[in-house]
């Protein structure tokens, strides 16, 4: 188990002392929350490419056709909550379950359904084979109160006990009071990546949380029913846990490096020393009389700054030459 934490935060200090671009580090991140939403679509049996979870990711709501999809686009937006209250100031706190499960059923189920079970609700059993791991023996008053004391644990023990045993006895927690009367195993899901964000595991965004609980789902269930068989002896539950986050945080780092190459790749500049965005309108323009700076912001996915510069420095090296003033103002090849 220690061995696989010192994995872990070799990765993760490894990963944050690296010094990459926004582009790149927007990049990392999109493609990490779209993995997520892929994963938790595999979990709720909701079919869905990588690209339409991409789609997703970058804000789109998409009409799947099927109720569960409201799943990915309420989860897209829970973590957009989670988002605003991860400064280091703003602890962990029992109401933020209520706020993710509140969004999270939100097309689903009513609005009123979000809240602790108190007086013997019946549970909302489809979409959630975690409930399964559940004990049948903690009655619904002493859900909340349950709730709120296993996350005042995990707040009262941060200097003492390091995160990544921390975050799966809270889940473990969760799984077996099931908080909530729908949306358990989905707000469990949320919780998990609030915990990340909150203990600085997290690493930067760039960190998949749902993918471990798809992929190793079974054996994560396997290992919850040992555990309430066995006077809730959790340890092989977080041994899996810690393995599988250290085995997923090396998997990240080699990621990251493959992004870093490709764009190194991209960004070379063998022609006059210009970059990709610049050679590519060169191109354009062999075929095209003119361009405007809005339609190379637009072409090339770039702001108005950008643009302005790139154009700018093929004028000063002889490639283009400039028709017109302000808004009217065209670049043209100088040969032309």
């Amino acid at each position: 188990m220690l061995n696989n934490i010192v994995r872990f935060e070799v990765e993760r200090k490894g990963i944050l002392d690296l010094h990459l671009d926004d582009e790149v580090v927007s990049r990392i991140r999109l493609s990490t929350n779209a993995n997520d939403i892929f994963h938790l679509g595999n979990l709720f049996g909701v079919g869905i490419t990588l690209k339409i979870a991409r789609k997703i990711a970058s804000g789109k709501t998409l009409s799947l056709g099927d109720y569960r999809g409201n799943y990915l686009t309420n989860f897209r937006n829970a973590m957009e909550y989670i988002l605003a209250t991860q400064t280091s100031y703003y602890p962990v706190q029992g109401n933020i379950l209520i706020h993710l499960n509140k969004i999270l059923i939100k097309g689903v189920a009513e609005e009123w359904d979000a809240k602790y079970r108190t007086s013997g609700e019946e549970i909302e059993k489809k979409d959630d084979n975690w409930l399964s791991s559940r004990s049948e023996e903690i009655a619904s008053v002493e859900v909340q109160s349950q709730a709120l004391q296993i996350l005042e644990w995990f707040e009262s023990n941060s200097n003492k006990i390091h995160s990544l045993i921390r975050i799966p006895a809270v889940i473990y927690r969760l799984v077996k009071i099931a908080p909530f009367v729908t949306g358990n195993q989905l707000t469990i899901l949320a919780a998990a990546k609030y915990l990340f964000f909150k203990s600085g595991m997290f690493i930067n965004g760039y960190l998949p949380i749902i993918k471990n609980f798809d992929v190793y789902g079974d054996e994560y269930i396997e290992a919850w029913r040992q555990a309430s068989g066995g006077n809730d002896d959790i340890t092989l539950w977080i041994e899996r846990f810690i393995r599988n986050f250290a085995d997923e945080s090396v998997a990240l780092r080699e990621r990251i490096d493959r992004v870093i190459e490709d764009d190194k790749e991209k960004n070379k500049q063998p022609f006059l020393n210009l970059n990709r965005r610049q050679l590519k309108i060169l191109r354009y323009l062999q075929n095209i009389p003119q361009v405007k700076r809005e339609e190379y912001v637009e072409m090339m996915s770039v702001s108005t700054m950008t643009a302005y510069r790139d154009l700018n420095e093929l004028v000063r090296k002889g490639l283009l030459q400039v028709e017109g003033q302000g808004r009217g103002t065209s670049y043209m090849l100088a040969s032309r």
